[in-house]
């Protein structure tokens, strides 16, 4: 055979360590362990969004309900505990359960009424009922504390005050 530079005609060697089946299964793999990881991650960004969209519904369910027990509380026993007496501390009544369910620290109302029931109790509860409603009071008083301190200082409310957190 004679040479016309021709390059079709040449043999091609391939001075590569690996053959071309094998160069096309590792390329392979790499791609699968990328797509195999990728789904991963996205499988993980959907349960954590799920999680979050579970834990802020919840909280909008429950922020609903407890405004419906607020709501009938103010109702029952009035805005400030007006309508409350001695009868209302029993055990079997949902004076109390419904005190705690629908209080919330950060809630000046919730607090104001908290601390007039703080108040009543002292007068008509036995001490053996009132451990996680002190746990209550203390919590509300403490997240509340500087706007309580405010409060007294530009209304001149001190005095009352005291008697309230004493």
């Amino acid at each position: 055979m004679f040479f016309t530079g021709d390059p079709t005609t040449r043999k091609r060697v391939d001075l590569g360590s690996q053959s071309s089946k094998e160069r096309d299964r590792q390329k392979l793999l790499k791609q699968t362990r990328l797509e195999r990881n990728r789904c991963l991650w996205l499988c993980q960004q959907n349960s954590a969004a799920l999680k979050i969209q579970k834990y802020f519904r919840r909280g909008k369910v429950v922020e609903v309900e407890r405004a419906k027990v607020r709501e009938q509380f103010y109702k029952t026993y009035g805005k400030h505990g007006h309508h409350v007496d001695r009868h209302c501390f029993g055990p079997d009544l949902e004076f109390l359960r419904q005190l705690i369910f629908f209080v919330n620290a950060w809630n000046m109302n919730d607090f104001s009424v908290l601390a007039e029931i703080c108040r009543l109790i002292q007068h008509f509860v036995p001490r053996k009922w009132l451990k996680r409603l002190s746990f209550a009071c203390i919590q509300a008083i403490y997240h509340n504390r500087a706007l309580i301190y405010k409060e007294c200082q530009s209304n001149d409310e001190l005095h009352e005050a005291r008697k309230v957190l004493i």
